[in-house]
C-alpha cells in the first residue's frame, strides 16, 4: 500500500513537469500575439483585410478566400478593371463570331462561284448539244432532200428510157401533150440520137422552142421545178377554159397511142408516169378503151402488183 502511494507521487511530479515545459514555450508566443494585436489596434491597422489582400494577390489562393475590403477608389478601380476585362472578353467573343461569319460568307461565295461555273458549263454544254442537234437535223433534211431528188431523177431517167425504146412518132405524139418544160426534162435525159429522132416527129414550132431550151439546159433540179410549174400552169389554164367553155379534155390521141403500143411497154410507161405524177397515170388509164386497159393492168400487175392495185382502186373510186 505504501508503494502505491509513492508511485502516485512520482507520476504527479512528472505530470507537473510536462505542463511547466509547455508553459515555458507557450507563454512567450501568447505574449507576442497579444502584444502584436494591441499594437495593431493602437495603430488602427486592419490586419484581417491586409491578410485578405495578400491572399488575393496569390493566383490560386485568391479563389478560396473572400475579397478584401477596398476603399472607394479601389472599388472603382476594381469595377473598371472588371468592366474592361468583361469588355475584352465580349470583344473577343464578337471578334470570334465575326471571324466565323466571315469564314461562312467566304465559303458561301466560293460555293456560289463554283455553282455559277457549273451552271455556265452546263449552259455551254446544252448550247453545244442544241447546235449539234440543229446541225444534225439540217444534215438529215439535206440528205433526205438529196435522196428524194436522186430518186426523182432516177424515175425520170427510167421514163426517158421507156420513151427512147418507143418509136419516135409515138413518143412525139405523147410529148406533144406535155408542156415544153416537161418535154425538155425528158429529152435532157436521152442521148442525142434519141432526141433528134423524136424532135423530127414533133410539132415544128414546139420542137424549135424545145431546141432553144435544150441549148440553155440547167441543172436537173431546176428542170424538175420548171416542169412542175409549167404543169400546174397548164392545168390551171385548162381548168379555167373548161369552166368557161364547158368542154372536156380531148384524150383521143393519147388513147390511140397507148392502145397501139404493146401492153408490156404501155404498162411500164404508165407505172413510171404514175410514180412521177399520179394524175397523169390515171389520165392515161382512163383514156384507153376497156380492152387495152385490161391488158395494160395485167402487165402492170406482173411488174408492180402493189402500185397496180392502188391505181385500180383510184380508177374505181373516181
Amino acid at each position: 500500500m505504501a508503494r502505491t502511494d509513492l508511485e502516485l507521487d512520482e507520476e504527479l511530479e512528472e505530470s507537473g513537469g510536462g505542463f511547466s515545459r509547455f508553459l515555458f514555450f507557450a507563454t512567450p508566443i501568447l505574449f507576442t500575439v497579444v502584444l502584436l494585436g494591441v499594437m495593431l489596434t493602437l495603430f488602427n491597422m486592419d490586419f484581417r483585410n491586409m491578410m485578405y489582400r495578400w491572399a488575393d494577390a496569390i493566383p490560386v489562393v485568391r479563389d478560396f478566400v473572400p475579397d478584401p475590403e477596398r476603399t472607394e477608389d479601389e472599388q472603382e478601380q476594381k469595377l473598371a478593371a472588371d468592366k474592361e476585362k468583361e469588355l475584352k472578353e465580349q470583344q473577343k467573343s464578337i471578334d470570334a463570331a465575326v471571324k466565323q461569319l466571315q469564314e461562312q460568307v467566304a465559303k458561301q461565295d466560293t460555293d456560289l462561284q463554283t455553282a455559277a461555273q457549273q451552271a455556265e458549263a452546263q449552259q455551254a454544254k446544252v448550247k453545244e448539244l442544241e447546235e449539234q442537234l440543229a446541225a444534225a437535223q439540217v444534215q438529215k433534211q439535206v440528205e433526205e432532200e438529196k435522196a428524194e431528188a436522186e430518186a426523182y431523177q432516177k424515175e425520170v431517167k427510167k421514163l426517158a428510157q421507156l420513151y427512147s425504146g418507143m418509136s419516135p412518132s409515138k413518143a412525139a405524139a405523147i410529148f406533144d401533150k406535155l408542156t415544153t418544160e416537161e418535154t425538155v426534162q425528158m429529152l435532157n435525159a436521152m442521148n442525142n440520137e434519141g432526141k433528134v429522132a423524136i424532135l423530127e416527129k414533133m410539132n415544128p414550132q414546139k420542137a424549135a422552142d424545145i431546141s432553144i431550151k435544150l441549148k440553155d439546159v440547167k441543172e436537173a433540179d431546176d428542170l424538175a421545178i420548171a416542169a412542175l410549174q409549167s404543169r400546174l400552169k397548164k392545168e390551171a389554164e385548162t381548168d379555167q377554159a373548161s369552166s368557161t367553155t364547158g368542154t372536156a379534155l380531148d384524150d383521143t390521141e393519147l388513147s390511140q397511142t397507148f392502145s397501139a403500143m404493146p401492153a408490156a411497154e404501155a404498162a411500164k410507161l404508165v407505172l413510171q408516169t404514175y410514180k412521177i405524177s399520179p394524175d397523169k397515170g390515171l389520165r392515161i388509164m382512163k383514156s384507153v378503151n376497156s380492152s387495152a386497159r385490161s391488158d395494160i393492168l395485167a402487165e402492170m400487175t406482173k411488174a408492180d402488183e402493189k402500185t397496180s392495185v392502188k391505181i385500180l382502186n383510184q380508177l374505181v373510186s373516181k
